[in-house]
């Protein structure tokens, strides 16, 4: 598909202080690495200002993880590696900043659904009510099934995985259907991300699934192209979703919980040297912590607001909705030659 021009001339042009400080960088004598690009000597770090970008608001926690990222990458370089921030997608849609991080316009950002049509194991993480919480999910995030993970998408997609971030525990909200079992979804016209396995078990789940990119999701609510959703309860606070439905599914049982892979263009990632590795993946491995605690929190303190807002929250049958998609997991980890990522998920569930 090809992106919009407009997009792709702002996030060149985002881009291009990476190679202005190429040009203008330190050392040029014998003993710099060429390899680096900026003119550091080999195993020192040298002068770069990385490009992050992710389609969230200032107000969603992956914004704290990112700034968290630049403050403590800064320190840790000693000012020689610096970090612009473009949230809200103001350099286009999830797909339009992966395809800018290959490119090299932009160098890092955070995969969901759109990832998957590069790096197809993705879509194991879309697969809903798999992953029961974000408990559940760290424990995903420090085990080798992360290893695992990281290790496809670079193979199949070329890009670097240097850390996971949370997007919450994701319930389904509704208009005028209350959900407590798998046979209540039939017919819903459900927003999903851009994902060929969400939209697969939404539609064995009975729902009409429909895509919609993340920012207008209000609008489409508000008009009946959709009659719900099924975002984090961060993002219904954030969006004041709870003021058009009047249904939501209880936290105890997440829809999604899936661990989001921070990304680099793995190609970008090799160009680096060994000191300057260290200290990205040094000060990401910090803001990534702080960034999936921050969630926990935050996604607490929206639960509770939305809550006593007036909204009826349901209990679901957990048991009856994996019951219906056990199938549709083992068929998908099969196609992606994923049943030991598969079983490792369910072995951390505890």
């Amino acid at each position: 598909m090809r992106r919009n021009l407009a997009t792709r001339m702002v996030a060149l042009a985002a881009g291009a202080s990476l190679a202005l400080a190429a040009c203008s960088g330190g050392s040029t004598s014998a003993e710099a690495d060429p390899s680096t690009g900026n003119g550091a000597a080999a195993g020192e770090v040298g002068e770069r200002e990385l490009v992050f970008a992710y389609i969230t608001a200032e107000t969603f926690p992956y914004h704290d993880g990112a700034t968290k990222f630049a403050e403590l990458v800064e320190e840790k370089s000693e000012g020689k590696i610096t970090v612009k921030l473009y949230p809200g997608g103001q350099l286009g849609q999830e797909r339009d900043i992966n395809e800018s991080i290959l490119d090299g316009s932009v160098h890092i950002g955070i995969g969901a659904g759109a990832l998957a049509t590069v790096a197809p194991i993705v879509n194991i993480l879309e697969l809903p009510f798999l992953i029961k919480n974000q408990d559940h999910m760290n424990a995903i995030v420090d085990s080798p099934v992360a290893d695992m993970l990281a290790d496809r998408i670079r193979e199949e997609g070329g890009y670097e995985v240097v850390a996971w971030f949370s997007t919450g525990d994701s319930s389904i909200q509704t208009v005028d259907t209350p959900i407590e079992k798998p046979e209540d979804l039939n017919g819903l016209k459900l927003r999903s991300i851009e994902n060929a396995a969400l939209a697969d078990a939404l539609s064995t789940l009975g729902a009409n699934p429909t895509p919609m990119p993340y920012g207008e999701v209000y609008t489409g609510v508000q008009t009946g192209v959709i009659e719900g959703a099924t975002l984090d309860w961060g993002s219904v606070r954030s969006m004041r979703l709870h003021e058009l439905v009047n249904y939501v599914t209880t936290p105890d049982q997440a829809f999604l919980a899936e661990p989001r892979p921070v990304i680099m263009s793995a190609a970008f990632w090799e160009s680096l040297n060994d000191a300057e590795r260290a200290v990205i993946q040094e000060a990401m491995d910090e803001a990534a912590a702080f960034e999936r605690d921050l969630f926990k929190q935050r996604q607490k303190e929206a639960y509770e607001e939305i809550a006593a807002s007036g909204v009826t929250v349901t209990e679901i049958d957990g048991q009856a909705f994996e019951q219906v998609l056990q199938p549709v997991w083992d068929k998908w980890a099969a196609e992606l030659g994923a049943e030991e990522i598969l079983a490792g998920i369910l072995d951390t569930r505890g």
